[in-house]
């Protein structure tokens, strides 16, 4: 590795894997793996489908911590640094900013009424979509369940 240049994005990512393994608990740290695994395989698919299915007893592991250790993997991938910040949004929403983004409580402010909009449009969309199956002759909710996970797919266009 050149000493001038810093360390790669994957050195840094397992880096960070390798200091995250050391202080989680190894469930934690067994369920961010299926979490990163899942979502970088979604990325990779062309049509931007992934699906991370937990079990009840692998639920109980996805807490919070985790998911704000998923984002900030994510955001070194992303951006070949540590250096941002996982920013709570409210509602049990949380995004990766940078340092400046993050100090900045008018550009906090803005993501979070988005988040909120956004939430909002997600209950309204899954309330016409259970209307919908309840109404029809589906007689299992998974119809509902395919139309939800690709309405949530930003990548691909749901007619």
């Amino acid at each position: 590795m050149d000493d001038e240049a810093g360390p790669s994005r994957a050195d840094q990512v397992r880096l960070y894997l390798d200091t995250l393994q050391a202080r989680m608990d190894p469930d934690q740290f067994r369920i961010l793996g299926r979490l990163l695994t899942g979502t970088v395989a979604g990325l990779a698919s062309p049509t931007g489908d992934g699906r991370i299915d937990l079990d009840d007893d692998d639920q109980v592991h996805l807490t919070r911590e985790v998911k704000q250790e998923l984002l900030a993997v994510l955001g070194i991938v992303a951006t070949g640094t540590m250096e941002q910040h996982i920013v709570d949004l409210g509602n049990g929403s949380m995004t990766v900013m940078d340092p400046d983004t993050a100090a900045d409580p008018d550009a906090v402010q803005q993501m979070r009424d988005w988040a909120t909009r956004e939430r909002r449009e997600r209950e309204h969309t899954d309330a016409v979509l259970r209307g919908i199956a309840g109404a029809s002759t589906w007689s299992s909710p998974a119809p509902y369940r395919a139309a939800r996970c690709a309405w949530a797919t930003p990548r691909q266009h749901v007619p």
